[in-house]
């Protein structure tokens, strides 16, 4: 169960930054963020009506500092995907996200067995291979490798932060997060105030904060008898979905080798879960 939460909300997550990818194209990062946290965050408040979560100084603490981290992670995200190359920044992001929680989980006493220590190990090559092959600095910018790290170390903080949140708090960690976020963001706003984004753009900003907050659920779900570092090898398997939507939705082609990582991504699950 735990498995297939996790791979759940890696599939949400690779449609919310496709989404989120797309409204950054057509507005400005700032403005794309917060409409993504004020969606996520009033579907968080509907959570924490339906689930009967605990409130407690653990679950607002670890919630807003894991608001935070994300907040960084997710900024640094829309701004890699706008200016691109897109193949680059998505999977790099995700191998630097899947390792934060891998190490301090195995730190902190988990211990993979055998056929999930395989699957860990494909990880990254699934990855890089779904990347292209191909994650030379000579093919891009130091400034969307950048990013794609600095994203990564937040997404992965953030999971890592989450995590440590009482099992009986419910939605209410995810609740915190968002109000933290949403409050830096306007705070920003009023200080930048950027121009208002076309209604279109708004509308895929919205959705793309719903699904971020959905598979944030998935997550926070997933880790009550999940291994930190298994759920969050498998949630680093979203530039899957993302490739796929490329395909599907941009019309692009896949080539031999991101073929080849999507099919490793699939065994990589099969093993961990």
């Amino acid at each position: 169960m735990p498995a297939l939460l996790a791979l759940a909300s890696a599939c949400t997550f690779g449609v919310a930054d496709f989404l989120g990818g797309l409204a950054t194209r057509r507005a400005s990062v700032a403005v794309v963020t917060l409409i993504t946290n004020i969606s996520g965050g009033l579907l968080a408040l509907v959570l924490v009506v339906m689930i009967d979560g605990r409130w407690g100084g653990a679950a607002l603490g670890w919630g807003a500092a894991g608001g935070l981290a994300g907040l960084v992670g997710l900024m640094l995200l829309y701004e890699g995907l706008a200016g691109g190359p897109n193949r680059l920044v998505s999977p790099l992001s995700a191998i630097v996200a899947a390792t934060v929680p891998v190490v301090v989980g195995v730190a902190t006493g988990d211990r993979p067995d055998g056929f999930a220590i395989a699957g860990l190990g494909l990880i990254p090559v699934a990855v890089w291979l779904l990347a292209g092959g191909d994650l030379r600095l000579s093919d891009a910018s130091l400034r969307p490798v950048s990013l794609a790290v600095g994203a990564g170390l937040g997404f992965g903080a953030f999971f890592v932060l989450l995590a440590q949140t009482p099992d009986d708090a419910g939605a209410v960690p995810l609740l915190a997060a968002r109000v933290t976020s949403v409050t830096a963001l306007l705070v920003a706003a009023a200080i930048i105030r950027p121009s208002p984004p076309p209604l279109r753009t708004a509308g895929i900003a919205v959705s793309a904060g719903a699904l971020d907050m959905t598979a944030n659920g998935f997550f926070l779900w997933s880790t009550l008898d999940g291994e930190l570092a298994i759920v969050g090898a498998l949630v680093s398997l979203f530039p899957a979905t993302t490739v796929l939507l490329a395909v599907v939705v941009l019309g692009e082609r896949l080539d031999r080798r991101q073929t080849a990582g999507l099919a490793l991504a699939i065994g990589a699950a099969a093993l961990l879960s």
